[in-house]
């Protein structure tokens, strides 16, 4: 099987540097990178399932590109980002000064990981969510010639980075992914994983839209 990691489109909470909860909307911007997008994938891949995190701002994304390549995506609630409950909608700055205690808790890539956030989750939730989700899809289609396209979250996809990559799980990842970047992955019949390409952008610079 092939798996194509794709990140959700420009949001309005990434330009205007929000915590972003389940409902932050892309942006114009976002939107012409995920047509961008479906029209690069429905010409030069042969997609045969598009997953997608129940969130809005992925799952317009996939909505997008599912047009494009005749796909209606499936929902999978555990490539979500992490839930930052109550805190969800506010600017950076503002909880920053409002939670002076919790900044360098929250910057740090160990401490982090115990954070809870409140009505929400912590680093450890967020991570083994994330792995479960990855389990299923592979296993649903492990041995296969299936071509197994995901839209998810900065986040979501670090942790499956680290994954891939045999790192540490019990620090915050470091690997950040561009708006509607692919990442290809072979996965052969005993799992072995290959990553082919990383966040990869160029059908975006191809057509002339702005990356971000």
């Amino acid at each position: 099987m092939r798996l194509l990691l794709i990140r959700h489109g420009q949001t309005r909470g990434n330009i205007l540097n929000h915590l972003q909860g389940d409902d932050d909307p892309l942006t114009d911007l976002g939107r012409l990178q995920a047509r961008v997008t479906g029209r690069y994938l429905a010409e030069n891949e042969s997609i045969t399932h598009l997953y997608t995190s129940p969130l809005a701002r992925a799952f317009e994304t996939a909505s997008i590109i599912g047009r494009a390549i005749r796909h209606e995506p499936m929902t999978e609630p555990g490539l979500a980002e992490l839930n930052i409950g109550i805190a969800a909608g506010t600017p950076f700055q503002a909880w920053a000064e409002a939670n002076p205690q919790h900044v360098d808790v929250v910057l740090d890539p160990v401490r982090r990981m115990d954070f809870i956030w409140e009505d929400g989750e912590n680093g450890h939730a967020f991570r083994d969510r994330v792995f479960a989700a990855w389990d299923h899809i592979v296993n649903e289609h492990l041995g296969s010639d299936h071509v197994v396209a995901t839209v998810s979250h900065g986040g979501a996809l670090g942790w499956i980075a680290a994954k891939i990559q045999g790192l540490p799980t019990d620090t915050w990842p470091a690997d950040s992914f561009r708006n509607l970047s692919i990442s290809e992955i072979e996965i052969d019949r005993s799992g072995e994983t290959t990553v082919i390409e990383w966040n990869r952008t160029t059908h975006l610079e191809e057509a002339g839209v702005q990356i971000t």
